[in-house]
């Protein structure tokens, strides 16, 4: 087994020459505007030029604004595993799963998603954890606290925001940002397409956190001290007393909840990137680097090896 680590880490050279890159390593998520880039180039591929760029840019400066405390109504985010980072993660792997769906999908069916639910669906992965902003008059909190709230908050957050957009008759979708809550069931008699486009937020927003590059040191170092802020972490008797534990956990985590919910709930929406990338999936491959070298690590006891020093993203002008 201490081969098969040595072998991991040697695939994995330290430190990472793209850090802060997406799996495909072509677009840095600490820039807004390569962002918008690559979502747009997408979004027109399949969509045309019509499909509401204006609105793209304006979603992504203000989410730019919030997270750095200049957006009206919210403080600047304190949260250092749910950054800007991650949201922009979410709404270019959104983009990604959406232009697979639509291939895949006739025209005529009732889950096709057209260039205007293909933008609301965007909009709505980037925004997805806007609840955990703090807002005006919430400063004694830390972000983190919002947690187990934070879901319905960025529903009411997205709401008002839809409702002075272009999409304002699509505003009380915003109710769809609840299919990130693992807790939350999408109701049976939901619409064909709204399920459609929860199962590829809620896929979106597992699989851009767990194939990030930095993942494994985010959970030690960003996700425990989130988890510790509501009660979940720091202390015997909680699930996850230490970071050791939090990482010991997380390989059955993801191959028995994660994966369930993305097989069953998400009716394996995770197929639409294989048809995005007209093959192998970038996503799923970062994954499996990142669980097989956690658990090489594990079975030698030694995490000392996960190396990588993440970088918090609040502002892209940092």
């Amino acid at each position: 087994m201490m081969a098969r680590l040595n072998d991991l880490v040697c695939t994995l050279p330290l430190p990472a020459p793209k850090l802060h890159s997406d799996p495909t390593q072509t677009v840095d998520l600490q820039d807004a505007d390569a962002v918008l880039m690559a979502i747009d180039a997408i979004m027109r591929d399949r969509f045309g030029d019509g499909y509401g760029l204006p609105l793209l840019q304006q979603g992504i400066a203000d989410l730019a604004l919030a997270f750095r405390g200049d957006y009206p109504g919210l403080l600047r985010c304190d949260t250092h595993y749910h950054d800007l980072r991650h949201a922009f993660d979410s709404g270019l792997a959104m983009a990604r799963l959406i232009r697979g769906q639509a291939l895949a999908t006739p025209r005529e069916a009732a889950e096709h998603i057209d260039g205007e639910h293909a933008l609301l669906g965007v909009l709505l992965a980037l925004f997805h954890d806007i609840g955990l902003l703090r807002r005006a008059g919430e400063a004694h909190l830390q972000g983190a606290q919002l947690t187990p709230t934070h879901e319905a908050r960025g529903v009411e957050f997205m709401r008002d925001y839809l409702s002075r957009t272009s999409l304002a008759h699509l505003a009380g979708e915003a109710e769809l940002i609840m299919v990130t809550c693992l807790a939350w069931h999408m109701p049976p008699d939901a619409p064909l397409l709204d399920r459609a486009i929860a199962s590829l937020l809620g896929t979106a927003d597992i699989m851009s956190q767990l194939a990030d590059r930095a993942y494994l040191e985010k959970c030690r170092d960003f996700l425990f001290i989130e988890f510790r802020a509501f009660g979940l972490a720091g202390a015997s008797g909680l699930p996850y007393p230490n970071p050791k534990i939090l990482l010991e956990k997380t390989p059955g985590f993801y191959t028995g909840l994660l994966r369930h919910r993305m097989q069953v709930e998400y009716d394996g929406a995770e197929r639409f990137f294989r048809i995005h990338f007209g093959g192998e999936c970038p996503y799923g491959a970062s994954i499996k680097r990142n669980l097989d070298y956690l658990n090489a690590a594990l079975a030698v006891n030694d995490l000392s090896v996960l190396r990588r020093v993440p970088k918090t993203i609040i502002d892209t002008k940092q």
